[in-house]
């Protein structure tokens, strides 16, 4: 048998999911139906290469906002690097998470209407604690005694990723319209809903604007077609 050492990974496979997250991008922002046969065909794949790489729409759901948190993680490992304190991380996942959602509105928007089960959300809701968790361990003895970690994180996380949703349906309108829609208020809303001890940031403190670092996005989700 041929070996198969240092030949170069199969490219089809990254292909075929790049294919299946453009067409689910491209059918929720155009107001189109999503299920997986309409993913499929508009992917220019099978049912069976669909279900090869996910579950149904739930783990595509969850796939796809899964590089949120991977964009929020990986800024954070970068600013960690550079010795910045862990209420500057928490500030900086804020805002990269309200820039990813700005950048992919049209498809988050669509989103909303897709017929998955509240087992994304929940799915959503774990990961994004998970990450809260680990800052709130960080923090030690800044966080409030009497308050639990585990219910802590879920809480910001809920309320966060609620924040969010509910933006998208406001600013709806807007964005239909063609006008620019601003985010920016966005990152200091979430940032001051959270509290002082967590984010380092006192109600008369101004919101740093650069929070977020743009090369981030370069393999985001717009450009994997």
């Amino acid at each position: 048998m041929p070996s198969t050492e240092g030949r170069a990974p199969d490219p089809r496979p990254a292909r075929t999911r790049a294919a299946i997250f453009a067409a689910a991008r491209d059918l929720s922002a155009t107001d189109g139906e999503v299920t997986v046969n309409a993913l499929a065909q508009r992917a220019g794949v099978s049912r069976a290469a669909f279900y090869s790489h996910f579950s149904g729409l739930d783990d595509l759901m969850a796939a796809i906002l899964g590089t949120m948190f991977d964009l929020q993680l990986e800024r954070a490992q970068k600013l960690a690097a550079e010795g910045r304190g862990i209420q500057e991380l928490v500030q900086s996942a804020a805002a990269t998470m309200v820039a990813y959602v700005d950048r992919h509105q049209a498809f988050l928007r669509g989103g909303l209407e897709w017929k998955f089960s509240h087992r994304t959300y929940l799915i959503l809701v774990t990961t994004l604690s998970d990450l809260h968790v680990v800052a709130l361990e960080h923090l030690g003895d800044k966080v409030p005694a009497h308050l639990p970690l585990q219910q802590t994180a879920r809480f910001f996380a809920g309320g966060s990723l609620d924040v969010l949703a509910q933006w998208l349906v406001e600013s709806e309108e807007d964005a239909r319209a063609g006008k620019e829609v601003d985010s920016f208020h966005l990152t200091v809303a979430l940032l001051r809903l959270l509290p002082s001890w967590y984010t380092g940031l006192q109600p008369e403190d101004p919101i740093p604007e650069d929070l977020v670092d743009g090369d981030l996005f370069a393999d985001s989700l717009d450009t994997e077609d």
